[in-house]
């Protein structure tokens, strides 16, 4: 069976003071986690994730990097199903940050200070993408 391929998003930006903020998402009876998606048929991954991140917290931001892969397997209704995501860094360029609710069932949307999201997720593998930007911050 074909994997399925999905795109997601560290969105970041900086405050006045310095402070590096990553937006996050919580999904109705869900944790914490990081905006992302599937591609639609043809898309480029860069365009998909600059897409996913606006419909999902009505951010516009911009691709500044490939942060990692992410491969696992998921249980749907054709049995176990391997699932690879990319992540991408992006920054923040206009928009105020809030749930759309709706068919992705988004019910809140944080910009949160990079220390403080890397404890509010609770996915390891999410936990690990956001370790890999605060290095790219801190090299």
């Amino acid at each position: 069976m074909k994997p399925i391929y999905g795109v997601g998003a560290v969105v970041y930006r900086i405050q006045p003071d310095g402070t590096i903020e990553i937006l996050l998402i919580r999904k109705r009876k869900g944790f914490w986690s990081l905006p992302k998606g599937k591609l639609k048929r043809d898309e480029p991954a860069l365009e998909a994730i600059v897409r996913e991140v606006r419909e999902e917290t009505h951010v516009t931001a911009e691709v500044v990097d490939m942060l990692g892969s992410i491969d696992y397997l998921i249980s749907g209704p054709r049995g176990q199903q391997r699932k690879i995501v990319d992540y991408y860094l992006l920054r923040a360029i206009k928009g105020r940050a809030r749930p759309t609710g709706g068919s992705e069932q988004i019910v809140a949307v944080a910009w949160v200070p990079l220390a403080e999201a890397i404890d509010r997720l609770q996915r390891p593998r999410l936990r690990a993408i956001v370790r890999a930007t605060q290095t790219l911050f801190s090299g």
